[in-house]
């Protein structure tokens, strides 16, 4: 049982690791800043939620499943917010 645990934790460190590569790059779209963002992780509604906040400036990304989102809620979800950027994520 112990060597699941240190398996669960690693594949939990890895799948946080390439989010921040994917999703947020080498730094912060905002300020620059090349430090590594702060990383939250939610379980919400059988779908993972991660959110990445800049240290410095706070600019915030925010990653959910949009798949299991509805077509006509998302769209119009993005007619709403000008200024919302949406990446997608797809993990293996």
């Amino acid at each position: 049982m112990y060597v699941e645990v240190i398996e669960m934790i690693t594949q939990t460190q890895s799948h946080k690791v390439k989010l921040i590569q994917e999703v947020w790059g080498e730094c912060c779209l905002e300020c620059d800043s090349t430090e590594t963002p702060k990383f939250h992780l939610y379980s919400l509604k059988k779908e993972d939620v991660a959110v990445l906040t800049c240290p410095f400036c706070d600019f915030t990304i925010v990653v959910v499943e949009i798949e299991r989102l509805s077509k006509s809620g998302l769209e119009d979800q993005l007619n709403e917010s000008k200024d919302a950027i949406i990446a997608t994520h797809s993990a293996l």
